[in-house]
């Protein structure tokens, strides 16, 4: 049986707001995704009567999609997959979204080796320092932001259709169940502090990876019976992939499928649901004939 699963990234939607950044960090995402893999391949082969060692090359095969700043992620995925056997998963269609891509879409933030840090034990003072630090940047930043994100959000009728309207290619397309639809998880207990960490992670992490995300996405792109396919929308605002983007991957990244959708946005997959699977379903079938 095919089966689909989707999960946001820790920080948003209805997921947990936990205090530590590790959790919100692209590597504990691509280890929510491998789990939730693994748990529909044994529940499958169990519903199928069949063992770990009877699955067919058919049943391994995945598809993975990441949108937006969850491109990376499907990459991460698509690599471990195909580097750990154990794992028992062939990713054969990587679809990215609206790729948030350093070094692809977005300006590489990576860094020289001999200019990383090297960890080291924190001492007693350092550790001291760092409490007094925490606990005035609570005081004086987060508690402030949070207060002003409610009452921006909470306070605004029109806050989410303004927001969403610069997201989407043509606005009259943003319905308001779309709208309710990004505005629900704003009643969850402390969803602030989820986007504040959120942020805060991905802003202290921007040297731990010795790969920027455009060497990360040839190396998913050279993996043999993988296919990975770029989607975007004309009017994305938010991660622009029209002209010299598109036109600089199609050159340094030949083997990867650009989809372009005429007149769409950031979140295509939303802003026209049919359009959308059949250009993903075009480009499928046209590797299989």
């Amino acid at each position: 049986a095919r089966v689909g699963r989707a999960h946001d990234t820790v920080g948003f939607g209805f997921t947990d707001r936990p205090q530590s950044l590790e959790e919100y960090s692209v590597e504990n995402n691509v280890g929510i995704g491998l789990e939730l893999l693994n748990d529909d391949v044994d529940a499958n082969a169990a519903v199928d009567g069949s063992g770990e060692n009877e699955k067919t090359e058919t049943e391994r095969n995945i598809a993975i999609f990441g949108h937006s700043m969850g491109a990376k992620a499907a990459l991460l995925m698509a690599l471990a997959c195909s580097n750990r056997k154990d794992v028992g998963l062939n990713p054969r269609l990587i679809v990215l979204v609206a790729p948030a891509l350093e070094g692809v879409a977005l300006p590489s933030r990576k860094t020289s080796s001999s200019t990383k840090k090297t960890a080291t034990s924190p001492s007693a003072i350092s550790q001291l320092l760092r409490s007094i630090w925490v606990t005035w940047r609570k005081m004086i930043v987060d508690y402030p932001f949070r207060y002003g994100l409610r009452r921006l959000v909470g306070g605004s009728p029109n806050f989410w259709r303004k927001g969403l309207a610069s997201a989407w290619g043509d606005p009259k397309r943003l319905s308001d169940s779309d709208v309710l639809r990004f505005q629900w998880p704003s009643i969850g207990m402390d969803w602030e502090q989820g986007l504040l960490n959120l942020v805060r992670s991905k802003l202290s992490s921007s040297s731990n990876s010795t790969l920027d995300d455009g060497e990360l996405l040839q190396q998913v792109a050279n993996l043999p019976n993988t296919k990975v396919v770029i989607i975007y929308g004309s009017k994305d605002r938010i991660v622009p992939f029209e002209g010299s983007v598109a036109e600089q991957v199609k050159k340094e990244f030949p083997t990867v499928h650009i989809v372009r959708m005429e007149g769409l946005g950031h979140d295509p997959f939303e802003e026209d649901v049919d359009g959308f699977l059949r250009e993903l379903k075009a480009v499928v079938d046209s590797e299989n004939t």
